[in-house]
């Protein structure tokens, strides 16, 4: 029976990786692009990452539906079979946020590595000489990291909660971390590498972190497929870490048992692994689990968003001027014309109808 337990996580892992992947590669395609002064310019990053938000949300909804059929089998092979929970298609995976403000992080990622050098400001790529390219270069690959880091992160949460709901909502009352060292260029992180041995009840979340490739495993009465799983990888794990540290009482051994882990919350994706010595920011907002009354709350905000900039676009491209610069949702925007803002525009618009049908509201 472990063996179809291996192949199930196996499975869910090639399907997991195939989807990030693919949705990483559609919306990088995207960013990329556009030019180097096109980053600089809010009307068409705002537009791209409204476009990718739609994306984005598709991505999710791929996710959960992964997690629910994964659960579906894990319930199956635990002896759990004939009911049929109802889990929501959909529900945002962070607080204190909405998609579309996630989805414009890799622009800010870049412009965070841009300011390091003022000196370089390129307008397009044609006129780029080696050094100047290199540079640019490395903001590209923060742009690109940071969407990364969020495909894997939401993904993997919203993959998670969906089999959790599922596993809840079907009676199953204990849950286990898998780590999955084979997914990672350098091994399970030590935070889950502590925290694999911890079993989670109903009322818990279990707690990720960024980039985390944990998945859950249901336990009933005296099945916990998890457990050995676990301790397959974690005992390979640890004589790895031994023989790194030069013995069976080796440092990197030693490191790994001796470390302390905490569960802090963060303000947007909820309980997370840290350091013990990890301090909190008690001026973060208070997090709450994503539901479909947050999630409407979200949509309203975006569609919000969407009314407010399609006007702001208007604007820009009816007047004589070349840059509008407003504030709006606590943040300063200059919308400067350009060849790629028609397009850009046309996103915000299919953004404002996205949201609009979402709500159920009338054109």
């Amino acid at each position: 029976m472990m063996a179809t337990f291996q192949t199930v996580s196996e499975a869910l892992d090639a399907q997991r990786n195939a989807l990030v992947n693919e949705y990483v590669s559609r919306a990088w395609r995207m960013w990329r692009s556009l030019t180097p002064a096109d980053f600089w310019n809010d009307a068409v990053t705002q537009g791209v990452s409204a476009y990718i938000t739609q994306q984005q949300i598709a991505f999710v909804k791929q996710m959960r539906r992964l997690g629910i059929s994964y659960a579906n089998t894990m319930l199956g092979m635990v002896g759990v079979t004939g009911r049929t929970a109802q889990v929501p298609e959909y529900v945002v995976v962070r607080d204190n946020t909405d998609p579309w403000k996630v989805s414009a992080r890799p622009a800010d990622a870049y412009r965070s590595f841009a300011v390091k050098t003022p000196d370089i400001r390129p307008h397009g790529w044609d006129d780029l000489n080696d050094a100047v390219y290199e540079t640019v270069q490395s903001w590209l690959d923060a742009a690109e990291r940071q969407l990364s880091d969020n495909a894997l992160t939401d993904g993997v949460a919203a993959q998670n909660r969906a089999s959790e709901e599922y596993f809840k909502a079907s009676g199953i009352k204990r849950f286990r971390r898998v780590i999955h060292p084979e997914l990672s260029k350098t091994g399970t992180c030590g935070l889950c590498v502590v925290a694999a041995t911890n079993v989670f009840s109903r009322s818990d979340l279990m707690p990720l972190h960024n980039r985390c490739k944990c998945t859950v495993a249901p336990i009933r009465d005296n099945i916990d497929p998890g457990l050995k799983l676990n301790s397959d990888d974690l005992q390979k794990i640890y004589d790895a870490a031994s023989k790194a540290g030069g013995g069976g009482s080796g440092t990197a051994a030693r490191n790994l048992t001796q470390l302390r882990v905490s569960v802090r919350n963060d303000s947007e994706l909820g309980p997370i692994l840290t350091r013990s010595d990890w301090k909190q920011n008690d001026e973060a907002p208070k997090w709450r689990m994503p539901d479909t009354i947050m999630t409407q709350q979200q949509m309203r905000r975006m569609y919000e968003r969407a009314t407010v900039f399609n006007a702001k676009y208007a604007e820009l491209l009816n007047g004589s001027d070349n840059s509008l610069s407003f504030h709006y949702d606590g943040r300063s925007y200059t919308f400067r014309k350009g060849a790629h803002v028609k397009q850009a525009w046309d996103y915000v618009r299919s953004m404002l109808s996205y949201s609009r049908g979402w709500l159920g509201l009338a054109a």
